[in-house]
């Protein structure tokens, strides 16, 4: 009679999850509506007015111009570019992450992630320094070739573009590629080498094909990321020669304060990124994310020395390429400029005014990191905190709980991904600012805007957790009488524990890095390390800037290391 009556208090609760997901979902929506919808939607549906009257007349005229069509397949063409180099370069990589032991692989896949985390103004910086006419890479070549005059030019051009969305998106290919990869074994490979198969028959017609559904969605989240392109398309494009969808609405609304057209350009450009983004989302879902199956990894020294030299020509380019800028700038933190004509010199001055007392020569530095210090972490942990706790509710009611159209609600919960935060910060200005909300505080601003920007990364982190979670464990703790927040505490909790700190590492790091909607929301009160790295720039301090930018690179490798300590973290 018990077993019964249990069997029906499961059979109940099942009944419960089908039943009540919608309703369970609301406070998160609600949360969204507020803080992403509604702003965003105010900005957009400017498109839709003129002169107070509503009209789809610039929304007609932007569908139907040559001039923007040609900024659409430009758009489209160089994400497609910038994503098909970011997984040619990533697959390589993925193979010797997820194959071979080495010394200090941890540290190198913490590196390889601090490029998608780095505040866009830094990247700028860093490409300048090195891929400038009087960068290194020119200043090295000059002198190898005995010529006066730059040997490449790079910036401020559509190689420029190209290099730069590779920078910031290998990151993606080479960690999903390897998680991927390790997922697959060794057991098919095995039998087609003892059939005679050769090595490029075995990746063409076995691995290959199985590694498609990860490069698919690993290429679909790295197409969105470029096709959404501001910064890098702006400062490194050189002109509206290559303008995007992105840069153009910036174009209209900020410099020619055509608010129509800019609407309706942002129209067309959110449409576009709410396919790719719930396009994504469905290559996610269908994707099956498996545990290691790699028995064991070849250590370093066991390798043939024609792979040794693939794999050691291979982190060559990837420190010319990917590690070239970020270490140009953490070089240059060490450089002062003694002379206005001389060579510069190694020095810590920029360091040692950033810690001098208030009351000395260099305070200003000092108050300068210390407010820049201050605004940052107190923004980063606040969002943190928000994030973790409204991402795991939301993963877990994700997880447990069934919903008639199930796509199209992770669809609407993973958007803010799929919309920029240039968009975003003008629409919380738009209603923050001009008192229909009332006064809201700029840190509040910030912390909420941070709070939607990141959110699909925990969720990305958790949701998938969530579900591994087996059914008949949960069914066992309701039958000993643990159900609610005491089975979420004590059993969901610690089995999610590495996509947590995995969440939360990113939360942090979106948040410390992140400038769009923070230089838009904040004001002289709320200087934040990117926003203090602009300043410093603008009044041409640029080995200060270059000191400040490497603490900031500092954090967030300290974040991404921490994430590596906890296995399983990719899911």
């Amino acid at each position: 009679m018990r077993t019964a009556v249990s069997v029906g208090y499961v059979k109940s609760v099942k009944e419960e999850l089908k039943r009540s997901g919608e309703l369970r979902l609301l406070p998160v929506l609600l949360f969204l509506f507020l803080t992403f919808y509604l702003p965003v939607a105010v900005l957009l549906l400017k498109g839709l007015q003129s002169e107070g009257v509503w009209t789809a007349s610039w929304l007609k005229e932007i569908i139907l111009s040559p001039y923007y069509r040609r900024i659409f397949v430009f758009t489209f063409s160089q994400a497609l570019l910038s994503t098909l180099l970011s997984l040619l370069l990533g697959l390589p990589g993925g193979w010797i992450l997820s194959h071979v032991e080495f010394p200090g692989k941890k540290i190198l896949k913490a590196l390889t992630t601090i490029p998608f985390i780095l505040p866009s103004i830094l990247v700028v910086l860093g490409f300048i320094l090195f891929w400038g006419r009087q960068g290194v890479v020119n200043t090295l070549l000059m002198k190898l070739t005995r010529q006066d005059q730059p040997v490449l030019d790079v910036l401020y051009s559509f190689k420029a573009i190209l290099l730069a969305h590779v920078f910031y998106n290998f990151p993606i290919a080479l960690r999903l590629i390897a998680a991927w990869w390790e997922g697959l074994g060794d057991n098919q490979h095995q039998a087609a080498r003892t059939l005679g198969a050769s090595e490029r028959r075995i990746f063409s017609t076995i691995t290959l094909p199985q590694l498609l559904p990860g490069m698919i969605s690993a290429g679909s989240l790295i197409f969105l990321y470029c096709f959404m392109s501001f910064a890098v398309v702006l400062v490194l494009g050189g002109g509206p020669r290559y303008s995007t969808l992105e840069v153009e609405v910036y174009r209209l609304i900020k410099y020619s304060l055509d608010f129509g057209r800019g609407g309706a350009l942002a129209l067309v450009e959110t449409a576009a990124t709410l396919f790719l983004t719930w396009f994504y989302i469905r290559r996610e879902r269908k994707t099956i994310h498996r545990e290691s199956l790699v028995k064991s990894r070849i250590p370093w020294k066991d390798l043939g020395l024609r792979t040794k030299l693939f794999a050691l020509g291979y982190f060559v380019l990837i420190v010319i390429i990917i590690f070239g800028p970020i270490l140009t700038v953490i070089a240059q933190s060490f450089l002062v400029q003694t002379t206005r004509t001389g060579p510069p010199e190694l020095s810590f001055r920029w360091y040692r005014e950033f810690v001098a007392p208030p009351g000395s020569v260099r305070g200003n530095s000092a108050r300068l990191l210390a407010d820049s210090m201050r605004n940052s972490l107190f923004l980063g942990f606040s969002t943190l905190l928000l994030t973790l706790t409204i991402g795991s509710y939301a993963s877990w009611v994700l997880a447990r709980y069934r919903f008639r159209f199930s796509g199209l609600t992770e669809t609407v919960i993973m958007m803010p991904m799929g919309v920029s935060s240039v968009v975003l910060g003008m629409g919380y200005l738009w209603i923050l600012r001009g008192g229909r909300l009332g006064d809201i505080p700029p840190r509040l601003s910030i912390i909420l805007a941070h709070t939607v920007i990141a959110l699909p990364f925990v969720m990305r982190a958790l949701t998938p957790a969530m579900r591994r979670i087996r059914q008949n464990l949960l069914d066992a703790s309701r039958l000993m009488g643990a159900g609610g927040l005491r089975q979420f505490i004590s059993i969901e909790l610690p089995l999610v524990k590495p996509g947590l700190i995995s969440g939360g590492a990113f939360a942090l790091a979106i948040s410390l890095g992140e400038i769009n909607a923070t230089l838009i929301l904040s004001d002289a009160g709320v200087p934040t390390i990117p926003i203090a790295i602009l300043r410093l720039i603008g009044t041409y301090k640029f080995y200060s800037a270059c000191a400040l930018g490497t603490i900031l690179i500092l954090i967030c490798l300290g974040a991404f290391i921490l994430i590596d300590s906890f296995e399983g973290w990719e899911n």
